[in-house]
């Protein structure tokens, strides 16, 4: 079509200058600029790639497929009809590389993309003083690089990037990819600290605000060296560097790393997106009965019938999904599912009080004022999604006041969770923070890292009710998917990683490395 598009172009200037009756003599200079090819330009400004990047990261990856299928594996929500149907009853859909293709695609082309910004901002390129850009790049890439690995262990890596030399790259262990975050997050960090930002409005994350990005940065050490740690030879020692992280991230939501854009008219939050265009999910009663023993007032306000009217538990109206033993049909659905503009996580100021906690409770201190903060920043997290969602979808369809909010989250530690703790406090923490990642921000996947690290450490405190879970004869293990497989773009076209996918089943069998698995 653009082919056909110039030519059409250049026969009506020739038409026109004929007709005029002007001589058609031209310059080299203007004929360069007709043979020029607008529309793939040589060089681009890193401003426009770290967009490009920031969105695709959000939407297509946190926000997209992989969160969709992995809410319904983790129970945050159920499968009503098609392939999220097929994930709860456990068909092969969750080992099909056909499932992951477009995520799998997004992941390298946004890898790729970090890999010019960070060229273009690097001493030979053509913005060799840009270290604030150099900066975003690598931690863009470390973020990627890290979601990837964490779903699909082992992947290609070292080689993936030039194609023009490796026609079949090789996959490279988990272990070395983690060193390779670890590396791009340290190098951000000097970036960052030695100059001053100029992308401003095209960084959709932080408008230029360098302090935040170090302050994310910080906050991706504290989630990975927790992510790491069934794998520590010092458990204490990491766990005291995660407090460190901590403590030099986030101080407010103000300052959370997400994308916050959606305008509900040409951009809309991914999760909104998917449900409105697929009637493929509904409640989960895993998660509500969740809710509901621990005397969560989130349960009256997070479920929603037929006239977009949010219900509790108790209504005539409330049909959830019984996970994994429901047949196809309409349920009551979740009431983030519908919030247009609510903004895609990447990195919350829930999440850090959350690991905080976790490493006090790990370490002997006690967790409580930070678990506290942490559950009144998820309550406030919630309370702004669903607000997004009556101010569009349920137009103000709800009656009385919305309830959720900061101080009801403090409320509900106070009577429900604080007398738990001397039990296990690590547990109630695990619990509370896997309640805080249900919604519409795209956090359903780190809650999946959080369940399978658990696992590692045999502290298996989120109970999944689905039946389908349970070991069979086909599958002795279990048939809970304990990673993704690949996508087919590269187990139709690379050898490697076609032999690594196989038929698929490993991912009931095979944890990634640092939940104990060898890949």
């Amino acid at each position: 079509m653009k082919k056909i598009l110039y030519i059409n172009v250049l026969r009506l200037t020739i038409a026109a200058t004929v007709l005029s009756g002007l001589t058609l003599s031209c310059s080299d200079d203007v004929m360069d600029k007709i043979n020029e090819d607008i529309n793939h330009p040589t060089s681009l400004s890193s401003n426009f790639v770290i967009t490009q990047v920031q969105t695709s990261l959000a939407f297509n990856v946190v926000g997209g497929d992989y969160n969709s299928y992995i809410a319904v594996c983790i129970e945050h929500e159920g499968g009503a009809d098609s392939q999220m149907y097929e994930t709860d009853m456990r068909y092969y859909v969750m080992e099909d590389p056909s499932s992951w293709g477009n995520t799998w695609a997004y992941t390298y082309n946004n890898l790729a993309a970090c890999k010019d910004i960070i060229s273009i901002c690097s001493e030979d390129g053509a913005e060799p003083d840009n270290a604030v850009n150099l900066g975003i790049g690598k931690t863009l890439m470390a973020y990627q690089l890290a979601l990837a690995t964490d779903l699909h262990g082992d992947i290609p890596w070292s080689e993936a990037l030039d194609f023009s030399v490796y026609r079949a790259p090789q996959l490279d262990k988990q272990e070395t990819i983690y060193q390779e975050v670890f590396r791009l997050l340290d190098e951000a960090l000097t970036a960052f600290n030695g100059g001053k930002a100029s992308i401003a409005a095209q960084d959709l994350y932080y408008g230029g605000n360098v302090s935040n990005w170090i302050k994310a940065v910080y906050g991706l050490k504290a989630r990975y060296t927790m992510r790491l740690l069934g794998r520590s030879s010092d458990r204490n020692g990491d766990l005291n560097k995660v407090l460190d992280y901590v403590s030099k991230s986030f101080t407010s939501a103000s300052e959370e790393m997400k994308l916050d854009k959606y305008d509900a008219a040409t951009f809309y939050n991914p999760l909104y997106t998917f449900a409105r265009s697929r009637d493929y999910l509904g409640f989960s009663k895993s998660l509500m009965d969740k809710f509901v023993a621990r005397n969560d007032p989130r349960q009256d306000q997070v479920a929603v019938n037929s006239n977009y009217e949010l219900i509790s538990p108790s209504s005539s109206d409330y049909n959830p999904i019984h996970n994994g033993e429901q047949d196809k049909g309409v349920y009551t659905k979740s009431a983030p599912d519908w919030a247009e503009k609510a903004p895609t996580q990447l990195l919350s100021y829930h999440e850090l009080l959350f690991l905080k906690a976790e490493a006090q409770a790990r370490l002997g201190q006690d967790p409580s004022e930070t678990l506290r903060a942490a559950i009144a920043a998820g309550f406030e997290n919630l309370a702004n999604t669903i607000q997004a969602a009556i101010n569009s979808t349920f137009k103000n369809k709800v009656s009385g006041e919305l309830t959720l909010s900061a101080a009801a989250g403090e409320e509900h530690f106070d009577k429900n969770v604080k007398p738990l703790l001397s039990a296990n406090a690590v547990k109630q923490v695990m619990i509370e923070k896997y309640l805080a990642f249900f919604g519409a921000s795209g956090e359903g996947v780190e809650a999946y890292a959080d369940i399978r690290r658990l696992k590692y450490l045999n502290e298996d405190y989120i109970e999944l009710v689905n039946p389908n879970n349970a070991a069979s004869a086909t599958y002795p293990k279990g048939h809970f998917p304990l990673r993704l497989g690949y996508g087919n773009g590269d187990t139709n076209n690379n050898p490697n990683v076609s032999a690594a996918q196989g038929d698929g089943s490993f991912i009931y069998s095979e944890p990634v490395w640092w939940a104990g698995g060898s890949r």
